[in-house]
């Protein structure tokens, strides 16, 4: 797709947050983010986490294009090279529980992670200042990725895929109970989708019906993942998939320009990072501990052990996530940071300036 067609579609690029309220643009929040009750639906271009070449078997592929001077209004000498991101995509978070990506070209889930949704940085820019990215559109990715699809749709009617009934028709998405349920037609039967976070677990679950009624089954597309079936009265196929790290992403990386670490650069941290997602900062309760009034602070573990949460509590648990969970709370949302050791001292001096609010 020429990147000029590119730039336009993503210019018309809209998000929608599911509340209360009537629906709004977002436009300078670059680390947007739902709840398991109210999720966040953001249409736009996502990237590829390098899925299977078979799972595009409807999308047409970028090619390079001439480069373009808007001042002279033509092409000059050079090329773009084509960006790697998947249009017409619908991207959901739950919250820290859960993000995935539906698309609607292929009618199908591609991808899910954990532990934040993406940094709209290179589309948006500075949350102050806006100015995106040159040619780098592409929202970055924050969490553990822990499933992604591969071959050919693994929902099966009769025993048969759906990709092989006839090509995806993308018919919308209902909202039931603000939780999006996106309808496909293949070949003369219509699938309705809904996709709910898994507690505790790296993985999801799947509520599946079609119309007219049929047998539905799901191919378990990669044998790390677990995989549980369950057919109701009423012809809905519940699936419980459990998968694996797949890989850690911090979103877009920040250049900030210090050469001493203080308390003012790890409240920066803090805020670029998107580590207000899981940690407070008065007290209330989240996905992660609150990091007020937390430094020397006695902790227990989930192995019923206790721990002080000094300096080299504190410097593992952001290094190694998983290495000690705290007791009420999930492993596997937080991804690894790896940092530079100014920006873990900086992070440390904003952690342990922090009170526990009266």
């Amino acid at each position: 797709m020429p990147l000029r067609s590119i730039v336009l579609l993503l210019a018309l690029a809209a998000c929608t947050l599911v509340q209360s309220k009537p629906a709004e643009l977002i436009t300078y929040n670059t680390l947007p983010l739902g709840s398991a009750e109210a999720p966040f639906l953001l249409r736009t271009y996502f990237p590829d986490p390098d899925l299977d070449d078979a799972v595009f078997a409807h999308h047409h592929r970028g090619d390079r294009s001439p480069k373009y001077n808007p001042i002279k209004g033509e092409d000059i000498q050079g090329q773009y090279e084509p960006i790697k991101g998947i249009p017409a995509a619908i991207g959901v978070n739950h919250g820290p529980e859960l993000s995935y990506v539906f698309d609607t070209t292929e009618g199908r889930l591609m991808y899910a992670w954990k532990g934040g949704f993406v940094d709209m940085f290179p589309y948006w820019g500075d949350q102050n200042g806006g100015n995106r990215l040159a040619y780098d559109y592409i929202p970055r990715l924050v969490g553990t990725l822990f499933y992604k699809t591969s071959g050919q749709n693994p929902v099966e009617i009769d025993g048969k895929s759906v990709s092989e009934l006839g090509a995806p028709r993308f018919v919308g998405y209902d909202l039931v109970k603000r939780q999006p349920v996106f309808l496909v037609r293949f070949g003369g039967h219509t699938v309705r989708t809904r996709v709910q976070p898994l507690p505790q677990k790296l993985g999801l679950q799947l509520e599946i019906s079609v119309e007219p009624a049929a047998a539905l089954s799901y191919r378990n597309e990669d044998p790390r993942y677990v995989l549980q079936q369950k057919k109701t009265t009423d012809g809905v196929l519940h699936v419980t998939l459990t998968g694996v790290a797949l890989g850690s992403f911090e979103g877009y990386p920040r250049k900030l320009n210090f050469t001493t670490a203080s308390v003012a650069v790890g409240e920066q941290l803090y805020n670029n990072y998107g580590c207000a997602v899981c940690h407070s900062l008065d007290g209330s309760a989240s996905h992660g501990p609150t990091w007020a009034g937390l430094f020397e602070r006695e902790r227990p573990l989930v192995d019923g052990s206790m721990v002080k949460a000094d300096e080299a509590y504190l410097l593992e648990s952001i290094k190694a996530p998983n290495a000690k969970i705290a007791k009420g709370y999930a492993p596997n949302l937080m991804p690894t940071y790896p940092l530079k050791e100014l920006e873990y001292e900086a992070l440390l001096l904003f952690i342990k300036s922090l009170r526990q609010p009266e």
